[in-house]
């Protein structure tokens, strides 16, 4: 009966070791199933606010846009995608610069690309940094431009951002502003679009629109005076131009 005995206790202590590894092995893939599901519900919520800034930025370009009269740019869903992941490249590498070139990636018939990059505290931020710029203010208010991603990324409580802005190969570039209550303005030309130096390259620049035929009473936009930033409110931006051709 002594070696019965033994052997039922072995069996037992066997039972017991199985069910302890058992239980151990399940607590530990539940905290791995809790840990995935709390990691992709953080990058859900992630990705919801950075489009939620996406949207802020387009509708304030169409409202400095609309100051001067000219009509909304509408989203690209190709331009955006490609924003998000060079805004993701430029938070991973902690600083800002341009795709090379800035129609890398992009399928669809173009004639004129502009880029605008930035990283700062946050929309409103950039936003009037962006405007303050005569170059990127060049690249909001062209009026060849009638498309736009934008692209968001956060990264250590900074806020990367790349603007790509669209004219559609063929499209007309003459834009008419709304009809004045008093006396119509003089004709005046678009500002001009500056040459931008990206390191040792200068970025191309491209010529005013041509005047609208005379046949039609129209004039072209006036700039728009730029407000000021204060020095505790300084961001780093770059804006870029790109043709078809060059």
């Amino acid at each position: 009966m002594a070696t019965d005995w033994n052997t039922v206790m072995q069996r037992v202590s066997s039972h017991q070791s199985r069910h302890r590894f058992s239980s151990r092995l399940g607590a530990a893939c539940f905290l791995l199933v809790a840990l995935v599901g709390s990691l992709t519900a953080r990058d859900a919520e992630q990705a919801s606010a950075n489009a939620g800034d996406e949207a802020s930025f387009v509708a304030s370009l169409n409202a400095v846009r609309a100051g001067v009269g000219l009509p909304a740019l509408t989203t690209n869903t190709q331009l955006t995608n490609l924003s998000r992941g060079h805004a993701q490249v430029m938070a991973d590498a902690g600083e800002i610069f341009h795709a090379d070139p800035i129609s890398a990636g992009f399928t669809g018939a173009w004639s004129k690309l502009g880029e605008n990059v930035g990283v700062g505290a946050n929309v409103s931020v950039l936003v009037d940094a962006f405007v303050a710029s005569p170059g990127h203010y060049a690249n909001i208010i062209d009026p060849a431009f009638t498309q736009v991603g934008v692209g968001v990324v956060w990264k250590d409580g900074a806020l990367y951002t790349t603007h790509r802005f669209l004219q559609v190969s063929g499209a007309t570039t003459t834009t008419t502003l709304p009809p004045p209550t008093t006396t119509p303005p003089a004709t005046t030309t678009a500002p001009p679009v500056p040459t931008t130096t990206i390191g040792s390259q200068p970025a191309p620049t491209t010529p005013p629109p041509t005047a609208p035929p005379t046949t039609s009473p129209t004039t072209t936009l006036p700039p728009l005076t730029p407000p000021s930033i204060s020095a505790a409110r300084v961001v780093t931006l770059f804006e870029m131009l790109e043709l078809v051709g060059t």
